[in-house]
């Protein structure tokens, strides 16, 4: 019951629309996340979420093979929205950010954003882990210049990439 209540809060908190000149860092970590978020059958704003990116920006995953050797893949904006746009509707998949460690230097930051993501229909976690982001500073405002994620396991929980 608590699960689904903190599941509806997180959904009412989802904005229709952001703007896309995201001045700081929070507004930017919370414009990405809004923006591969909804209801199962609700289109995501995929406009927003290229506004968000530098132009060459690389996204990608790492994650452990079944052999245990590390498995990485890398892809740009658009191969992320082609490769997942049917998937995240078809779910209904909502991404929170559960904590945030960031470090800036200049126009630059480095951003730890740990992640859970839920079935919207169903409020089941599927997967949890951290996302890695580099950003810089732009005339207009915080741009991502990279994102790679990793999901969480026995061995690499959430708390061990924040050094607990």
């Amino acid at each position: 019951m608590l699960r689904s209540a903190v599941f509806a809060a997180c959904l009412a908190a989802l904005p229709v629309s952001a703007v896309h000149a995201q001045e700081t860092i929070d507004e930017t970590m919370e414009a990405l996340y809004a923006s591969i978020s909804g209801p199962v059958g609700a289109p995501r704003d995929f406009d927003m979420l290229r506004s968000l990116f530098l132009e060459g920006a690389v996204m990608g995953f790492v994650a452990p093979g079944e052999e245990g050797e590390v498995r990485a893949r890398t892809f740009t904006v658009e191969g992320y929205i082609e490769n997942n746009a049917d998937r995240l509707v078809e779910v209904g998949f909502v991404e929170t950010e559960t904590r945030r460690q960031t470090w800036v230097y200049g126009e630059l930051a480095t951003v730890y954003s740990a992640y859970e993501g839920l079935r919207s229909d169903t409020g089941e976690t599927i997967v949890s882990g951290i996302n890695v982001l580099t950003l810089l500073e732009t005339d207009e405002g915080w741009k991502i210049a990279s994102i790679l994620w990793r999901p969480a396991d026995a061995e690499w929980p959430v708390e061990r990439g924040f050094g607990e």
